[in-house]
């Protein structure tokens, strides 16, 4: 006679072995969720570890150089303190990155010192918000890219507390070098969305406008009207003085860009008296290059530059260089079929001019 048990035995068979394989499938996705945050996190302090570190080089090598402004801005401390909190706290996300402590000082070391670091980005922040309240800033997005740091950085804190709890993997190193690369991507195009896109509303002596495109019938590309244009516009606000329009003759343009330039700067307003012209600035590198000393030798020392807003960290690294600092405003762009290409350039050509500066 078949009983009761008989019947159902097979039933109880069947949801336990489904029980137990969503156990082992909860347990599986929550190792991997952790093996990918750690190493994460071992990547994001890695590549912040190493620009800190790169940015006191290039102090090291010239006198008043700061690039950290691009991350955290430690002002009003003074250069010799912040220095050297910087380069332990840099100093201590390298070696967490490459070899995290699972036991001892160094775990909940790195992790305050990650907090103390999120603590500045989000007094960083704070201020953001106090300078846009006093119109010195007219930012694209109401959030700025302090918050995100300090986020990515208490990231990290939680991260190092919890070493001794991360899985250990083949996969780790491969993971973290993925981490690196990622955030070699990301941080030029964050720089171009929240720094790029950002006016900074000060008075200043010129405005140095960077030329574009003329086309073979000589009519301006719409990079180029744009620019001017958000020149002309600052010229009529009294926010700049004067205009010096730089550009050059492609291969391909039936003119001197900065021709081109001057006859829309007329039409937008501009007085021609109040207008420098640069016919030699066939790139960014030569545009700085030779606006440079013009502006030492006509003693301005308050500066403008307007260009499209993926263009403008690099310019402002390119100024940094030759020991300008400049306030950047982009232009009042519409929007063009190659926007995505030229954002795409920007990012390894920030890179490029970020080493320039630092190894110069």
């Amino acid at each position: 006679m078949t009983t009761l048990d008989d019947t159902m035995w097979p039933e109880f068979g069947r949801r336990e072995l489904r029980a137990t394989g969503r156990t082992r499938e909860s347990a599986w996705g929550a190792s991997a969720w952790r093996l990918w945050a750690h190493a994460g996190a071992r990547g994001l302090a890695l590549f912040l570890g190493l620009f800190s570190l790169l940015n006191l080089v290039g102090e090291l090598r010239s006198s008043g150089f700061d690039q950290n402004i691009w991350w955290l801005d430690l002002r009003p401390l003074p250069t010799t303190p912040s220095a050297i909190m910087l380069a332990l706290a840099g100093a201590l996300l390298v070696c967490w990155g490459l070899r995290p402590a699972t036991t001892g000082w160094r775990r909940p070391t790195t992790a305050a010192v990650a907090v103390a670091l999120g603590l500045v980005a989000t007094a960083n922040g704070i201020t953001f918000y106090r300078v846009w309240e006093a119109g010195q800033i007219r930012p694209w997005l109401p959030l700025p890219l302090s918050f995100v740091l300090a986020v990515a950085l208490l990231f990290v804190a939680w991260a190092a507390v919890r070493s001794q709890l991360a899985p250990r993997s083949r996969w780790t190193p491969l993971l973290i070098v993925g981490a690196v690369v990622l955030c070699g991507l990301l941080f030029p195009l964050a720089q171009q969305v929240f720094f790029g896109k950002t006016t900074y509303v000060r008075p200043v002596q010129v405005a140095v406008v960077f030329g574009a495109q003329v086309h073979a019938d000589g009519h301006p590309s719409m990079s180029l009207v744009d620019r001017v244009r958000t020149a002309a516009n600052l010229y009529k606000a009294g926010l700049a003085q004067r205009l010096l329009l730089s550009g050059a003759q492609g291969a391909d343009e039936p003119v001197n860009e900065t021709a081109v330039m001057r006859t829309l700067a007329v039409g937008f307003g501009v007085p021609a008296s109040a207008i420098d012209l640069d016919p030699s600035g066939y790139n960014t590198e030569a545009t700085v290059r030779d606006t440079v000393p013009v502006l030492r030798a006509a003693g301005y020392t308050s500066v403008a530059v307007v260009s499209d807003f993926f263009h403008l960290p690099r310019v402002k690294l390119a100024y940094q260089r030759l020991g300008y600092d400049v306030t950047t405003v982009p232009s009042q762009a519409r929007r063009i079929p190659q926007t995505t290409q030229l954002v795409a350039r920007e990012i390894p050509a920030f890179w490029v001019y970020y080493l320039r500066a630092v190894l110069r």
